[in-house]
């Protein structure tokens, strides 16, 4: 049986910290990319998961797939934090070779990582856009 199920990113994690990405290779062969159904290539991206389990700060990497028809992060430097766009969690039941379900296989996917990385500099002595305001207010 296989679940799908949407993750609340906000609520699920502390932060998420992009370290990389690269082609999902396929099964037996290091150097044939997955694709999906439709032709579309298989990406792997790694990523430092923080959240709160017991009361304690704990941190895991986990793999998320995706799929893009060009390499998706390419403007991405490591420890970035990032935000996934579709974010979703899929569980299936894990069986031996007699179909005896022996536990569980989890795997994430989205649709896009995205950094949420501030784009505005401040400096050291406040911010700089209220400075602004305040010059712009004095010279009226």
């Amino acid at each position: 049986m296989i679940q799908n199920f949407a993750i609340d990113q906000a609520a699920t994690f502390e932060s998420l910290l992009f370290l990389s990405c690269e082609p999902k290779t396929a099964f037996g062969d290091s150097f044939r990319q997955e694709t999906t159904k439709d032709g579309d290539p298989k990406w792997e991206a790694q990523l430092v998961a923080r959240f709160r389990q017991f009361g304690r700060a704990t941190n895991e990497i986990i793999k998320v797939g995706l799929a893009s028809e060009r390499q998706p992060a390419t403007d991405l430097a490591p420890a970035t934090p990032v935000e996934l766009i579709g974010f979703e969690i899929g569980v299936m039941d894990k069986k031996d070779r007699n179909g005896n379900v022996t536990g569980a296989q989890v795997w994430y996917r989205c649709q896009e990582v995205r950094s949420t990385a501030s784009t505005t500099s401040r400096s050291r002595g406040g911010n700089q856009s209220g400075q602004a305001a305040s010059s712009e207010a004095a010279a009226s």
